[in-house]
C-alpha cells in the first residue's frame, strides 16, 4: 500500500461545474414498475426451501408497498410441473433418540430432509434459459420508455468457465442448465433502452453480473445505453451465504434477508428492524439497503454494487508523486469524502472491528494480510479440537463403553435403543455429567462469528473506503464523460421501490 496526500485540484471551475452537476434522475419520468423474479435451484436436491421462502417474502413486501396490483412475473425451479421439486428440512420433527444418535454416533447431514412440491403462487414457468429468454423477447419489448424493470434472482450460481472472462459467471437454472452474464445482456438488449433496470442477485458468484452495465458484459465495449444498476450478495469469485432446506426462517442469514428487511422496515418474521435511512430523508434507497447489509449481516457475503464495478474498471489509486490518492490515506480524509451512508457504514464497522485512529485502512489490511511468522508456524503443529468437540467425543465414548454395539448403528442393539429402549438411550446422553456444558458450548458456537465471517467485515470496510477514494480519483482524472456516467449510476442506485 502506498501513502497518498490531498493535492490541489487543477481542474477549471467550468470543468468542475460540468462534472459535479447531478445526473438527471429517471424517477420523475418513470411510468410503471415491473418485477421479474428468477428463483429456485437446478434439481430437487439443489432447490432448497429458503429459495422458495425468499420469493414468498419478496411477494409480501411488494403487496405491502404497492396499493394496486403490479406486474410481477415469476420463474421458479420446475415451474408448474407436479412432483417433489423442493428440498425441505425440519430437524425438530425428527424424534429425539434419532437426533442424538445422529449427533453422537452418525452424521447430522440431511437429518430431517424430505421433498415436496414448491408452494410459490403465480409461477409462470420453469427457470430454463429458453423460457427466460422467451420472456424477454415477447414481454420485455412491451415495456415503455420511463418504465423500470426490477429483477430479483434467488438461486444458485457458478463461476465463469472461461479464464479469459472471469466475470462471465452464471445463474444455475432448472435441469442443470445455466444463464450467463453475456446471455443476460443479450436479453436486456431486447428491451427499450429507455427502460431502467434494477437487479438484486443473491447467488454465489453473483458479482459477475455487475458487468451488466457494460455492452455484452464487457468493459471494453463501453457502458450500455440502457440504465442498469444492481446489488449483489458477493463478488464474481466468491461463494455467497447460503441456501438451506431449513424451514425455520429465523435461521436464515443471507443477502436478501437483510436487503429486503431494510427496504421494508420489517424482517421475515414481521418484526421491525433498525432504520437504514442513513441520510434521514424519510425513505430507504436501494443503496442504503445495500449499506445495511454491509454493516449488519454476519455472513461470509462480500457485497458489491454496480458503481463499485464501474470504479474498479475506470478509476485507480495513486502511486508516488501522483495527484491521485493512494489506498492507505488517513481515515479522517476518507470520512471527509464520504456521504452520509458511507460514513455510517465506516464508523459502524470500525466499532464492530475495534478499529480506531487514522491508520484504520492499514490496520484492516494487515488483519487480512498478516505477516507470516515462520518460527510460530513451526511451533504451531496440529491444533487440538475445541472443547465442544472434545466433550462430544467423551460423551460418545462413555456411552459406547456401556453399549459397544454402537460401533455400528445398524447392529440390532442400536435399533432397539432407537425404538423400544429409546428412553434409556436418551437418558444415557442427556444425563451425562458433561452434556449440559456441551450444550452451552454448542449454543455459543452457533451465535458467534467464525473466522471467515469475521474477516469479511474487514473486507467490507476496505471496500467502502477504497471506492470512496476511487470516486475522488475519478474526479481528479478530469474525465467528464466517465464522471457523468458514474453520477448517473449512483443516482439510480439511490432510487426507491
Amino acid at each position: 500500500m502506498k501513502t497518498g496526500h490531498y493535492l490541489t485540484r487543477t481542474l477549471s471551475v467550468a470543468v468542475l461545474a460540468l462534472i459535479l452537476v447531478p445526473a438527471i434522475t429517471t424517477s420523475s419520468l418513470r411510468a410503471d414498475d415491473h418485477f421479474l423474479t428468477i428463483g429456485g435451484g437446478y434439481l430437487p436436491s439443489g432447490n432448497q426451501a429458503s429459495l422458495e421462502r425468499n420469493v414468498l417474502y419478496f411477494q409480501r413486501i411488494l403487496e405491502d408497498r404497492y396499493e394496486e396490483e403490479i406486474p410481477h412475473t415469476i420463474f421458479f425451479a420446475d415451474g408448474n410441473q407436479p412432483g417433489k421439486d423442493l428440498q425441505v428440512m425440519d430437524r425438530d420433527s425428527v424424534p429425539e433418540p434419532n437426533r442424538l444418535m445422529a449427533e453422537f454416533f452418525g452424521s447430522r447431514q440431511n437429518l430431517g430432509v424430505s421433498y415436496r412440491d414448491h408452494q410459490v403462487p403465480g409461477v409462470k414457468e420453469s427457470t430454463r434459459p429458453e423460457k427466460l429468454k422467451e420472456w424477454f423477447k415477447e414481454n420485455g419489448k412491451k415495456l415503455q420508455s420511463g418504465d423500470r424493470l426490477f429483477i430479483y434472482v434467488t438461486s444458485h450460481g457458478n463461476g465463469s468457465s472461461d479464464r479469459e472472462k472471469p466475470h462471465n459467471t452464471t445463474i444455475a437454472t432448472w435441469g442443470r442448465s445455466s444463464l450467463s452474464v453475456k446471455e443476460m445482456c443479450e436479453s436486456l438488449d431486447k428491451i427499450n433502452k429507455d427502460v431502467e433496470v434494477v437487479v438484486v442477485m443473491v447467488q454465489c458468484h453473483a458479482g459477475g453480473f455487475a458487468h451488466l452495465i457494460f455492452n455484452n458484459g464487457n468493459p471494453e465495449d463501453g457502458l450500455s445505453p440502457q440504465r442498469r444498476i444492481g446489488f449483489f450478495a458477493t463478488v464474481h469469485d466468491r461463494a455467497a451465504a447460503g441456501c438451506t432446506p431449513d424451514i425455520h426462517e429465523e435461521n436464515y442469514a443471507e443477502y436478501s434477508s437483510y436487503f429486503l428487511a431494510a427496504l421494508s422496515g420489517t424482517d421475515r418474521l414481521g418484526q421491525s428492524v433498525e432504520s437504514a435511512d442513513y441520510n434521514e430523508d424519510g425513505q430507504v434507497s436501494f443503496d442504503e439497503a445495500h449499506a445495511y447489509v454491509m454493516l449488519t449481516a454476519d455472513t461470509i457475503d462480500f457485497p458489491l454494487k454496480t458503481s463499485d464495478a464501474y470504479l474498479d474498471q475506470y478509476s485507480k489509486f495513486g502511486e508516488g508523486e501522483s495527484e491521485l490518492l493512494a489506498n492507505d490515506i488517513a481515515f479522517d480524509e476518507v470520512l471527509a469524502l464520504a456521504n452520509d451512508t458511507e460514513r455510517c457504514v465506516l464508523e459502524g464497522l470500525s466499532k464492530q472491528l475495534d478499529l480506531d485512529g487514522n491508520d484504520r485502512l492499514v490496520d484492516a489490511y494487515d488483519v487480512l494480510h498478516p505477516k507470516k511468522d515462520k518460527d510460530k508456524d513451526k511451533r504451531r503443529g496440529r491444533q487440538p479440537p475445541p472443547e465442544r468437540e472434545r466433550l462430544r467425543i467423551k460423551i460418545r465414548e462413555d456411552v459406547r463403553r456401556r453399549w459397544p454395539e454402537l460401533a455400528n448403528v445398524l447392529n440390532p442393539l442400536p435399533i432397539e435403543l432407537l425404538t423400544s429402549r429409546s428412553q434409556e438411550f436418551v437418558e444415557a446422553i442427556t444425563k451425562h455429567k458433561d452434556y449440559e456444558r456441551y450444550c452451552e458450548l454448542k449454543a455459543e458456537a452457533a451465535s458467534s462469528l467464525n473466522d471467515a465471517e469475521k474477516k469479511v467485515k474487514f473486507d467490507r470496510f476496505l471496500r467502502v473506503a477504497d471506492h470512496i477514494i476511487l470516486r475522488e480519483n475519478l474526479l481528479r482524472m478530469a474525465d467528464i464523460e466517465r464522471v457523468n456516467e458514474l453520477n448517473a449510476i449512483v443516482d439510480a442506485e439511490q432510487s426507491f421501490l
